[in-house]
């Protein structure tokens, strides 16, 4: 009997630097593709026509100012920042833990101080706009998409392989 996965441990590094005790929570990529509605003549209804994949955003917490964050706050480059998740998920039903690895890379372009107040932990927000993205679980990679390089692989299937041979792109 499977029993739902819990997060056990995780850790954040932003550009090689380790937040183990300073992250407190992540709200990790939604991963959409953007569709339009299209209707033929005689169809009777609907289909979703791909068009492209939804901006990707990362947003992270920690309990105070950093300046490895703020280092990169807006920078020129679209992938400047580089944001690696690592987490560990329990499943008590087996017993067994099931590693989880997201890394993106983008450039971070919101900050949150939050609520400043004696004798309180921070609450200092960032969000990340991202333009590559890399989920792997248990070292086999599950999905990647890297925006500029247009690449789109799932379960290491590359989805726009063909499409970049079409245009002359190998």
């Amino acid at each position: 009997m499977a029993l739902p996965r819990t997060l056990r441990l995780f850790n954040v590094f932003v550009n090689g630097t380790e937040f183990v005790d300073e992250a407190l929570e992540l709200k990790l990529p939604k991963i959409a593709m953007k569709t339009e509605d299209y209707i033929g003549a005689g169809m009777p209804g609907t289909v979703k026509l791909l068009k492209s994949i939804e901006s990707i955003e990362l947003e992270h917490t920690y309990n105070g100012p950093l300046e490895v964050l703020i280092a990169d706050f807006g920078a020129e480059k679209h992938d400047a920042s580089l944001v690696r998740f690592m987490g560990s998920y329990s499943e008590e039903g087996s017993g067994t833990s099931q590693s989880v690895e997201i890394i993106v890379r983008g450039r971070h372009n919101e900050f949150d101080g939050g609520d400043a107040k004696g004798g309180e932990n921070g609450n200092w927000k960032v969000k990340t706009d991202c333009t590559y993205y890399k989920m792997s679980v248990d070292g086999k990679e599950w999905l990647e998409i890297d925006v500029v390089h247009k690449l789109f692989k799932v379960m290491g299937v590359d989805r726009l392989a063909p499409h970049r041979k079409n245009v002359g792109m190998l």
